[in-house]
């Protein structure tokens, strides 16, 4: 009897072995393959090495540790990239890291380890640079399954406070690295399919802007089939971008516009500006086009306004007004030492609003100073797509009248909300040669850097 125990006893135990062996085995192929037989050796011996090279203060020895891992393409490589040079400051090492990482996104578990990482960065702190970079990693793929995982993501996030609008707009602004064009459409084409993109005008606007950076006949395709998803200024911006580039002005005509690709796709040549998009014709203010569907005037009725100035400003406001149609949507700020909003809110170009907003504006009396922040800032509240702002002098009282200040702080407000700001210069004195420069630099500056037109009339 005792023999026989023993029997199952020694049995039970090789039974014992052979699944630990096989655990061994199985977590030994999961390990990053040198190809000699010592993988986990091999990668921690290169791991060390990385790590001493990725903490290099020369950008080119932080390159070469990347080039370390290019036979180790798994789930820990890529987070080691992730947690080192994904984010680097030095901008060919981050594209470094992320073309690496890139040559291995057909790689299930490295795309896993990626979005985990992503994800728990994003819900934990928000989006930030390393989980930016991943994203870029990951948006880029031509893989219709790992696109919708992006796409979920996306859609999870976009819109909330996780996600940094700010560093997203800049990475959009930046355009693609040498050699990344392909890389930077896709993502952007993935962009463009979120829900964000067609609820958020400056995030819509950001979008198409990047996908205009190029020429090729994919993004022109792409950019032809969104038209219909576009309306107001980034329809105008796209059918404009596609007049400039191709010769041909079919305005919101799709069928035309793919009819013409289609035949002559790999021709482009520049022309001034387009003759019309959508339907209609293209109503001015003061010779600057009113191409978006949500507007506000921004009138300066200072002291300095008084007399001829401002009755010609009244004039020519009170004409655009009533030459509004009903699709846009519209609201007239006065401003002086004070800002009236004539609405609280943007209202549509109604017969019976539009009657209403001129008998507003010509209520309006010059006086005071000339709270030129002030009125900005009011303007930004109404949610609208273009600012239009008629002034005849540098800022004067208000919250802040420090040119630069208020140049730096609308265009901070104004990264994520891609506002077109144009300035109006009003009778600028030549007499006084420091005070008009001061001015014109003020007004010119406002519109170059909010996607504006700036115009002097004397």
């Amino acid at each position: 009897m005792p023999g026989r125990t023993g029997r199952m006893l020694v049995s039970v135990a090789l039974i014992a072995v052979a699944l630990a062996t096989r655990i061994a085995n199985a977590q030994d192929a999961a390990r990053p393959d040198s190809g000699n037989g010592t993988p986990d050796k091999a990668f921690q011996k290169v791991k060390r090495e990385y790590q001493q090279k990725a903490r290099n203060r020369k950008p080119a020895e932080r390159i070469a540790a990347l080039k370390l891992l290019e036979d180790f393409p798994t789930a820990d490589a890529a987070e080691l990239i992730y947690l080192t040079l994904i984010d680097d400051h030095a901008d060919d090492v981050r594209q470094a890291a992320m073309s690496l990482l890139v040559s291995w996104r057909e790689r299930d578990e490295v795309c896993d380890r990626l979005f985990t990482r992503m994800k728990t960065a994003t819900r934990q702190n928000g989006m930030d640079l390393r989980a930016l970079g991943a994203m870029r990693v990951l948006a880029g793929t031509e893989d219709p399954a790992l696109q919708e995982r992006v796409l979920k993501f996306l859609d999870e996030f976009l819109g909330t406070e996780r996600i940094d609008q700010f560093l997203l707009h800049a990475m959009i602004d930046a355009g693609p690295a040498p050699g990344d064009a392909e890389e930077f459409s896709r993502m952007l084409m993935l962009f463009s399919r979120a829900t964000f993109f067609d609820s958020h005008f400056g995030f819509r606007r950001c979008t198409a802007q990047g996908l205009m950076q190029t020429r090729s006949k994919d993004e022109l395709e792409h950019l032809i089939d969104l038209l219909p998803r576009l309306k107001g200024l980034v329809l105008i911006d796209v059918v404009s971008h596609l007049n400039r580039v191709t010769g041909q002005d079919f305005g919101d005509d799709v069928a035309k516009w793919k009819s013409w690709l289609a035949q002559r796709g790999d021709k482009a040549k520049s022309i001034e500006r387009p003759k019309t998009a959508g339907s209609g014709r293209i109503r001015e203010y003061y010779g600057i086009p009113i191409t978006a569907k949500r507007v506000v005037f921004v009138l300066d009725t200072s002291g300095s306004m008084l007399g001829a100035k401002i009755a010609a400003a009244q004039t020519e406001l009170i004409r655009v007004v009533m030459e509004l149609p009903e699709a846009v949507f519209f609201n007239v700020i006065a401003f002086d030492k004070s800002v009236r909003v004539w609405q609280p809110m943007l209202v549509p170009a109604a017969n019976e609003l539009k009657e209403a907003a001129v008998s507003a504006i010509l209520e309006q009396q010059a006086r005071g100073a000339t709270a030129s922040f002030d009125a900005l800032e009011a303007a930004f509240g109404l949610d609208p797509e273009a600012i239009y702002f008629v002034s005849d002098g540098a800022p004067s009282g208000g919250k802040t009248d420090v040119p630069k200040d208020i140049i730096a702080t609308i265009s901070k407000w104004n990264r994520v909300r891609r506002i077109s700001i144009h300035s109006i210069g009003i009778g600028i004195d030549a007499k006084n040669e420091k005070t008009a420069n001061l001015f014109s630099r003020f007004m010119r500056g406002l519109a170059e850097a909010n996607w504006g037109i700036f115009t002097s009339l004397n």
